[in-house]
């Protein structure tokens, strides 16, 4: 597993003050690289793979590497998600906690992947050794933008002093009002994710029907509509942000497509018309998320109202 390291920042002033204490997701998660840059955020790694072949993908790679990868997915050739392993997760975590520095964890949604429970026995096993320091798993029960806009919440909130323990309660709660919600193009990429079952794969790919799928409460995905094509999913996409988005909080909306980028900027221009002040963050969907939904997908992750 590879680590994104970045120095440690502190800055001090009267009303500002960064705790000492790190934050982390996966590599399922799209997070503007900047935003990740400015305030260390930083990433865990994550295996898959694609014909025998098995990758690790950092996180935040640069948009022509996972170009490829949707190149290979178009090619026939097929893909396959791995787990993180307690022990994975104690030998990544230990040095920090070590040093005396508490860790908030934000991972991909336990609806999704075994993922969060394996970090969850990692810091049953840590916690408690190393003086205050702790690690601390929160579960998205979300993916891809969904965690980018947790991560900056995350961040923020640290930016403004609040302590690691304050803030996993917030962001745990906030989590609760945010929405996402997907195109897929290729239904068998759903059907070999066990989203579907095979018969309906069929008929649904010779009809041309093209699914749209949200994430659930409990982070599990359900499909709740299905359109025939990219014009009307922007236009059902766009009448649910008017009907449900939070269009006077300033937290970004998020649109990560898989190597689908025409039909992202479509969406950017429906939801700027809708909200002339969104701040759209605009990223190339990670392969851990991609082997799942496919080439063409695109995702939109917002806030309620």
């Amino acid at each position: 597993m590879t680590l994104r390291r970045a120095p440690v920042r502190r800055r001090c002033g009267k009303e500002n003050i960064m705790q000492d204490y790190l934050i982390f997701t996966d590599a399922s998660a799209d997070l503007d690289a900047t935003f990740a840059k400015e305030h260390d955020i930083r990433f865990i790694s994550m295996q898959y793979e694609i014909s025998g072949d098995i990758r690790e993908y950092v996180g935040n790679e640069p948009d022509d590497a996972v170009k490829g990868f949707y190149d290979e997915l178009r090619e026939g050739k097929s893909a396959k998600t791995t787990q993180i392993t307690p022990f994975i997760y104690e030998e990544l975590f230990t040095p920090y906690l070590e040093q005396g520095r508490t860790v908030i964890y934000l991972c991909l949604s336990s609806g999704l992947s075994s993922t969060f429970q394996s970090c969850c026995s990692a810091a049953e096993n840590l916690n408690g050794k190393y003086a205050e320091a702790r690690l601390l798993p929160i579960d998205s029960f979300g993916a891809t933008g969904m965690m980018g806009i947790m991560a900056e919440r995350l961040a923020s909130n640290r930016d403004n002093g609040m302590s690691a323990e304050d803030n996993v309660a917030d962001v745990a709660a906030y989590r609760e009002k945010l929405h996402a919600e997907c195109f897929v193009d290729d239904l068998m990429h759903l059907k070999r994710g066990g989203r579907i079952g095979a018969a309906t794969a069929v008929i649904g790919t010779l009809l041309n029907i093209k699914p749209l799928i949200r994430m659930t409460p409990d982070g599990k995905l359900i499909n709740f509509d299905k359109v025939g094509s990219e014009r009307l999913a922007i236009k059902n996409i766009k009448q649910t942000y008017e009907e449900i988005a939070d269009i006077d909080s300033n937290a970004p909306v998020y649109i990560c497509d898989a190597d689908n980028s025409k039909m992202a900027d479509l969406l950017e221009s429906a939801i700027i018309k809708v909200n002339p002040d969104a701040v759209v963050r605009r990223k190339i969907l990670s392969p851990i998320i991609g082997t799942h939904l496919g080439p063409e997908s695109v995702v939109i992750s917002y806030l309620r109202k």
